[in-house]
């Protein structure tokens, strides 16, 4: 076990022998699966667009493999462990085709980073100012804890911190990205610079990408108001 993982669960009332697609929903730094729910509307959302969200709780670990061994390995424990529990415990479609990733900020980055690593799990991601420049980061001494906690993420010396780099991610895989893409920013967001590098190179890869600009920075007014687009884009292409 690497830690509790699946902190909140929404499921719409069914029938029962129907089963419905998956979206996991990833948090951001500093926040959790009781924040998504109190200060979004994404259990209405969830049941209007009959789809099953699972909200893991992954604390500051950019939902990877973390270079230090004392820290949680959350890419093993999202698509191996909780994949399979998720499965166990929920009625739900089981397929690439029927499963979505998406996440806000830190999450967005997650997101995007476990849907490249692990294509052949995931037909949509979605990412809201996710901060893809992370692994890139350099040292600050005005933000010394930051550039501490991101060290012990991505490693210390730039050539390791490239291996979980999205750019490069993107960059060096064999095939095209033939997963669904939507990311969305709010105007005032100082990532909106990286994600709309992000989707142009998406775009560049001929991937099938939407970038949906919202009103605000990043904050839950920009992030709310573009969690109903993509809800709509999940419900179609995960059924």
């Amino acid at each position: 076990m690497y830690w509790l993982l699946c902190d909140r669960a929404i499921v719409p009332k069914l029938s029962p022998s129907e089963k419905l697609p998956v979206l996991y929903l990833l948090h951001g730094i500093n926040s959790g699966p009781s924040e998504i729910m109190r200060r979004s509307a994404v259990g209405n959302l969830a049941r209007m667009h009959n789809l099953i969200v699972i909200l893991p709780q992954a604390e500051f670990s950019y939902y990877g493999n973390p270079k230090h061994r004392w820290h949680a390995r959350g890419e093993d424990a999202i698509t191996r462990e909780l994949m399979a529990d998720v499965e166990i415990r929920f009625p739900v479609l089981r397929g690439r085709q029927h499963t979505g990733m998406a996440g806000i900020s830190m999450g967005g980055y997650g997101a995007v980073s476990l849907g490249l690593k692990h294509p052949d799990l995931y037909g949509l991601i979605g990412a809201r100012s996710g901060p893809f420049d992370s692994a890139r980061h350099k040292a600050s001494l005005r933000r010394w804890g930051q550039t501490w906690r991101i060290w012990t993420i991505f490693g210390v010396r730039p050539s390791v911190r490239r291996d979980p780099d999205v750019f490069d991610l993107l960059r060096n895989s064999k095939s095209g990205p033939g997963n669904r893409w939507l990311d969305s920013c709010g105007q005032s967001d100082p990532l909106r610079a990286v994600n709309e590098r992000w989707v142009k190179q998406l775009r560049e890869r001929r991937a099938d990408v939407d970038l949906v600009e919202t009103p605000g920075g990043h904050d839950w007014q920009s992030w709310n108001d573009g969690m109903p687009r993509l809800f709509a884009s999940a419900e179609p292409a995960l059924r």
